[in-house]
């Protein structure tokens, strides 16, 4: 028995309450390790000394990675306080585990793990609606346009490839003309990128939080749209940009006015006065420019002047002066040596280069000098935002807030967050952006949930681009499993795609049935799936600005046969409550045949899912001797297929690339 692979917290993830008077317990040891693992517990001010633990349950080996095995217990006790232990039994050896660490005689009422007391403020209760839900993501920019008179200037044609200034003025009247799509698909949510004015295409540079861009509508075409969503069952989440604001924002517009004598001094953060001068660029033009001139074999100044910064279309005239100063330090390179690092590199080495090209105060990101980040910490700052948090869920009813950058953003703030949002609405979602472990923020205090980017990766590796296997599949999808808590799992949107990402379909080198099965595994799988619009009808797109390209609505430029499998996996998953929110079980992972499978259940409500990733005809097997609510036979939700239960055996051949979905 490894001892130092044996792990347990009585807080955390490890262990938490699931309900007014039960804790969710969870036990980490080395993969393979243990045969048995069992979980003795009582009350705390109970006679420990005198009388042994009158309560004990096996916990389930219930997820393993590539290191670790996980075993879960929920335990009861009316009184709500807690003491435990562990038995750990190997097949050779038995130990007892506490907080004092391993025995092999009865521990005695000193050193055991104590859960001191279920607090009502505690229990992390998400809403029933997220969970339930089928959320779909527009770029409202590109959505629809419901009303040309408010278009911006200089409108591309719909349908034309988006590059990363471009407008083709979707709009909130498009959206509201487009309900009856989105009811037809199954959507129950709509997440919108930034709706408020802004300067930019995506909006994600607020100019005022409590304005509606003008050239997506006006307030009332807002409540018109949440007011026409709830009647059809669709809730409205907003995109939150609380970590930066536009360097047009009132209070940033003052400082780079006044400098020191601006009252808004304490709201960014910067390291000079006064505010450098933006150069007006953005990183698609640097990429532009890069890409260019790697195509030459030698730089020279000149050719780079006249060949390439002189024919650029975009920019200001401070940014062409900052690339004319650049190709002076690249001429006599090789193109090849040259990408975005290095010039980078090369403008933070040089003064001339950097008092252009770089401001004088942090942003979003790198240097983008457009969006300067907000002081949080500053209470003003809280303040304001809070007060914009409450005004858009409360007078004009949206649903929650998906929050930008949410990562960058003091822990603190987002607690106070919660408290005004859960107090406008204790039914309102909110979900941060983060791409990697989102724990910090999902401990009931700050988030429901996150953006799902771990489950992103995982899929479109497995499923989209083909590059892992099975086993990494499930690691990966394991270390989610055990390390965030339960209500957070199916409070986070699973999305495969993004504003922020290549397309699926792109990400699947145009392969529809790569897309068929991440769709599927989104629908079936803990957590909310998220749609990216136009994924349904076969939208193609790679890395920004790409995959902002405008919807396609003539019926025969869609694929309405993808449209109709996103539609029937979204029934399959409303029909079916285990698939939503019940609990999740590995069945098995075939490495060999790359099948991957797994039950739902809840109540009387019981699915198996199998998916065959591989280009071969697949053989699925598997013994229900515990599982006789199954009976003699199972129906294949997708094709509707039935299969006979033989001897509590039950044998299906899976094509090639395909999936079932038994009940």
């Amino acid at each position: 028995m490894l001892r130092e692979g044996i792990y347990h917290q009585p807080y955390g993830n490890y262990a938490y309450p699931v309900g007014e008077d039960t804790l969710f317990i969870q036990l980490r040891t080395k993969k393979g390790d243990l045969q048995r693992v069992t979980l003795f517990y009582d009350g705390r001010f109970r006679d420990w000394k005198n009388n042994p633990a009158t309560h004990k349950v096996e916990m389930e080996k219930y997820s393993s990675d590539e290191l670790f095995d996980y075993f879960r217990a929920e335990i009861s006790y009316s009184k709500k306080k807690f003491k435990y232990f562990f038995l750990l039994d190997d097949g050779i050896e038995q130990l007892y585990y506490t907080y004092y660490g391993f025995d092999p005689e009865l521990p005695n009422h000193k050193g055991l793990f104590q859960y001191t007391y279920i607090c009502e403020k505690d229990y992390f209760d998400t809403p029933e609606w997220v969970k339930d839900g089928v959320f779909y993501q527009i770029f409202p920019e590109r959505f629809c346009n419901g009303n040309p008179d408010i278009n911006p200037e200089k409108v591309e044609e719909w349908g034309q490839l988006p590059k990363s200034r471009s407008f083709y003025g979707g709009d909130l009247p498009g959206i509201i003309s487009k309900l009856d799509y989105l009811e037809e698909l199954g959507v129950t949510a709509i997440y919108l990128t930034p709706v408020f004015e802004a300067s930019t295409n995506h909006k994600y540079d607020t100019i005022d939080y409590m304005k509606i861009d003008p050239c997506f509508g006006t307030l009332e075409d807002c409540k018109e749209l949440v007011q026409k969503a709830h009647q059809k069952g669709i809730k409205i989440v907003f995109d939150g940009v609380f970590n930066h604001s536009s360097n047009d924002f009132f209070a940033f517009k003052d400082l780079r006015e006044k400098g020191e004598e601006s009252e808004y001094k304490g709201w960014y953060y910067y390291n000079s006065l006064p505010i450098r001068k933006n150069p007006d660029w953005n990183y698609s033009e640097i990429r532009e420019f890069v890409n260019k001139i790697r195509e030459y074999d030698k730089l020279k100044f000149e050719t780079i002047k006249e060949e390439v910064i002189d024919k650029l279309e975009t920019g200001g005239e401070l940014f062409k002066e900052y690339l004319v100063r650049l190709a002076s330090y690249l001429d006599g390179l090789s193109g090849g040596e040259v990408d975005i690092g290095f010039i980078w590199k090369v403008s933070e080495d040089k003064k001339d280069l950097r008092e252009i090209i770089m401001p004088n105060y942090e942003t979003f990101a790198n240097a983008v000098w457009r969006m300067p980040k907000l002081k949080t910490a500053n209470p003003e700052v809280r303040d304001y935002i809070l007060e914009v948090a409450r005004y858009w869920v409360e007078e004009i009813g949206i649903d929650g807030w998906r929050l930008d950058v949410a990562d960058e953003v003091d822990h603190y703030f987002w607690r106070e967050f919660r408290k005004v949002v859960k107090e406008a609405n204790p039914e309102a979602y909110i979900v941060g952006e983060s791409w990697g472990d989102s724990s910090p923020w999902l401990d009931g205090d700050q988030f429901d949930g996150v953006m799902n980017y771990l489950f992103t990766e995982a899929v479109l590796d497995f499923f989209c681009k083909r590059e892992i296997s099975v086993n990494t599949f499930e690691a990966r999808l394991s270390k989610v499993r055990t390390t965030y808590k339960l209500p957070a799992q199916e409070a986070s949107l699973n999305l495969v795609d993004s504003h922020d990402t290549a397309r699926v379909l792109t990400i699947a080198k145009k392969d529809k049935v790569r897309q068929r099965l991440a769709a599927a595994f989104q629908m079936t799988y803990l957590g909310a799936p998220m749609i990216y619009y136009g994924d349904e009808i076969g939208l193609e797109g790679g890395d920004d600005p790409d995959c902002r390209r405008t919807m396609v609505w003539d019926k025969d430029k869609q694929d309405r046969e993808l449209f109709n499998w996103y539609k029937k996996l979204i029934k399959i998953r409303k029909d079916n409550p285990a698939l939503r929110t019940g609990d999740f079980k590995l069945l098995k992972k075939d490495a060999v045949n790359n099948i991957y499978s797994f039950l739902r259940t809840k109540g009387d409500n019981n699915i198996i899912v199998a998916f065959n990733n591989y280009n071969i005809e697949g053989v699925f097997e598997l013994e229900l001797d515990d599982m006789d609510y199954f009976g003699d036979s199972l129906t294949d939700l997708i094709s509707d297929r039935s299969f006979k239960v033989k001897d509590k055996k039950l044998t299906i051949k899976i094509n090639p690339y395909d999936l079932v979905i038994l009940k």
